[in-house]
């Protein structure tokens, strides 16, 4: 088995080498490191453990014994009222309970998404917040068509405590839900249809870089204007200076996106060179799998409209998903991937298409290389509905678990703001409880034991798949017969891409 420093030198990327594509490098100036030892990270399995969770702080907060001890950074697209506790309990809703948390005195900071259809609602909230001393802003700092979606709170406490949370879920009332996925839940707004998400509890020192990542786009004072209302204060980052003790075994290094600007000031000051090491860890790690990857994914898209992975030898196509999904397939990895089987978007069928014929491209790749790995094409049917997979994840041998808030599209990849964490442990634990945990969940067992090895447990995956005994059901491996061309809505509009040139 290797050990700690082995792991961290084959699944966490140098962020510091130059020269490949996609840039693996920090954008200028960031103050996170390359990663960070002795964290503890715990699974929030589907939106309303996220929820609970978010809730037990607030409280804790709002009854210490000086609330004004305590700040509170959220990053999110926006905040809706959603009751976190589910509409049964008397809890209160997110907006309500965040409030009351400012009004105690806790000091919060807010920063929503100002991408229209949801600029409104942050400066609104912003406002409110800021009705009770504290700040927030709607931020536009970012290219067209793209939008803020890193997903995170940060809660600060007396004798340095901290406490974070990082993943998919937002804090929407369509995110509600439980593993049981029910059709329809008196906590979600009706029709709204079961949808599953991941994200993480987070204690240790990974909580500096969140908080920093977030201080980063707080202080960028050169495009302060983009931001509703305009942001004037500094988040001091002194903090760094007294160092949060080991709180587990869990490695961490956080990765970030943002899109490169194409008009001075469009978005942050740093964007014309950027950021890009979600991209580069995720490709990273499929080339250093050796027995299987496994993908929860929104989109799971191959790259542009005439998929780059179907090109000649190029940059560009060495860096599509698929493609390297391809070459895993083609040295005996398997390849498990779960996406939607249901999308309320009004693309949803240009997004089966472009699925299908990434499927399609890896299916081919096991029927014609003798000794390829076996490829399951997943999504998920509880009842008469297929819940909407809005995880974000890659589990890779056991050893690595990917968890944040970007999806394998270009839009995520090398347009909108994203964040995500790469996880590692000594003892290989985490990433194989996750799977354990998560396929457990689609699956429907209740012991673990006949899922632990990995390699079996494809099969079992796969059988129940096709047995339609659990949760699981096989997706078609093939396109769609579209007979009308979407490439222009694609790439301009569905799928857009604001990354580095592969020919420079």
């Amino acid at each position: 088995m290797p050990n700690l420093e082995e792991l961290k030198n084959k699944w966490f990327i140098d962020v510091t080498k130059e020269g490949d594509f996609p840039p693996q490098t920090r954008h200028p100036g960031a103050l996170v490191g390359p990663y960070t030892d002795g964290n503890h990270l715990e699974p929030l399995i589907d939106g309303a453990a996220l929820m609970a969770e978010f809730h037990d702080q607030l409280e804790m907060m709002i009854n210490s014994p000086d609330p004004s001890q305590w700040t509170l950074y959220i990053s999110a697209m926006n905040i809706q009222p959603v009751k976190l506790l589910g509409e049964g309990n008397p809890a209160k809703d997110a907006m309500t309970k965040i409030l009351d948390a400012a009004e105690a005195g806790v000091h919060v900071y807010y920063l929503g998404s100002g991408h229209a259809g949801a600029d409104k609602v942050s400066a609104g909230f912003a406002k409110k917040l800021m009705e009770f001393g504290s700040e927030g802003a709607g931020d536009k700092r970012f290219p067209p068509f793209a939008g803020q979606h890193q997903k995170f709170t940060v809660a600060k406490g007396p004798d340095n405590t901290w406490l974070a949370t990082l993943g998919s879920a937002d804090f929407f009332k369509t995110n509600w839900d439980t593993p049981d996925h029910l059709d329809e839940n008196p906590n979600r707004p009706k029709g709204a249809g079961p949808i599953h998400n991941v994200s993480m509890r987070i204690q240790g020192p990974a909580v500096h870089d969140i908080i920093l990542t977030f201080a980063e786009r707080w202080n960028d004072e050169p495009t302060s204007n983009r931001t509703v209302p305009p942001i004037e204060s500094t988040i001091p980052t002194d903090f760094v200076n007294t160092p949060i003790p080991p709180q587990g075994t869990h490695s961490v290094q956080l990765l970030r996106n943002y899109g490169i600007q194409s008009k001075p000031g469009e978005s942050y000051s740093w964007s014309d060179v950027s950021e890009f090491t979600i991209w580069a860890s995720y490709l990273n790690a499929i080339k250093r799998a050796e027995r299987y990857v496994y993908i929860e994914d929104q989109y799971l898209y191959p790259f542009r409209f005439d998929p780059v992975m179907e090109h000649s030898e190029d940059e560009a196509r060495h860096a599509d998903i698929y493609f390297q999904l391809g070459e895993a397939l083609k040295r005996g990895v398997d390849i498990i991937l779960l996406v939607p089987g249901r999308d309320d978007a009004f693309y949803k069928h240009y997004e089966f298409q472009h699925r299908g014929i990434g499927a399609e491209y890896l299916q081919h790749i096991t029927e014609d290389h003798p000794g390829a790995g076996r490829f399951v094409f997943s999504k998920l049917r509880v009842g008469k509905k297929d819940p909407v997979v809005h995880a974000k994840v890659m589990l890779v041998d056991d050893e690595l678990a990917l968890v944040g808030s970007t999806n394998v599209a270009l839009r995520s990849m090398a347009l909108c703001s994203e964040i995500h964490m790469a996880i590692i442990d000594e003892k290989s634990e985490f990433a194989r409880d996750l799977r354990l945990q998560l396929w457990g969940e689609h699956m429907g067992l209740e012991d673990f034991n006949s899922i632990f090895d990995p390699y079996s447990a494809v099969d079992a995956y796969r059988e129940i798949a096709e047995a339609e005994s659990g949760h699981l059901r096989l997706l078609p491996k093939k396109r769609l017969d579209l007979r009308i061309s979407y490439g222009r809505i694609w790439d301009e509009a569905i799928d857009p891409y604001r990354g580095p040139d592969p020919d420079k």
